[in-house]
């Protein structure tokens, strides 16, 4: 799959990508214990690749957003997610796509607030 210039995860590599992230987040202890601009430093890197990754054919963006909000709550730093602005959000994740994860960075920092 694609979308606009860039390609996604090859389908047969879905399922081996999706286990070693994961397995890195559960390494990670799901991210608690961070103060909140390192949270958000390493939430976006674990989103970018999630993204990159893009498991499903539609919805990965709402699927990937709520999964944050719940992984962001119980790591102790629950997103405010009113203060999410949709075209800069999705500007920062495309961005991350291309490589460049600080707008993303930066986006998930407001939403974290603290």
């Amino acid at each position: 799959m694609t979308k606009d210039r860039g390609p996604f995860c090859f389908p047969e590599n879905i399922a081996a990508e999706m286990r070693a992230l994961f397995a890195r987040l559960r390494d990670a202890d799901l991210l608690k214990g961070r103060e909140a601009t390192a949270f958000a430093e390493e939430v976006a890197a674990f989103l970018a690749y999630l993204n990159a990754i893009h498991p499903f054919r539609e919805g990965n963006g709402r699927t990937q957003l709520t999964f944050i909000a719940l992984l962001a709550a119980q790591a102790g730093h629950p997103l405010d997610l009113s203060r999410l602005e949709p075209a800069s959000f999705l500007r920062a994740m495309i961005a991350s796509f291309f490589g460049d994860e600080a707008p993303l960075r930066r986006q998930l920092r407001q939403l974290v607030g603290g």
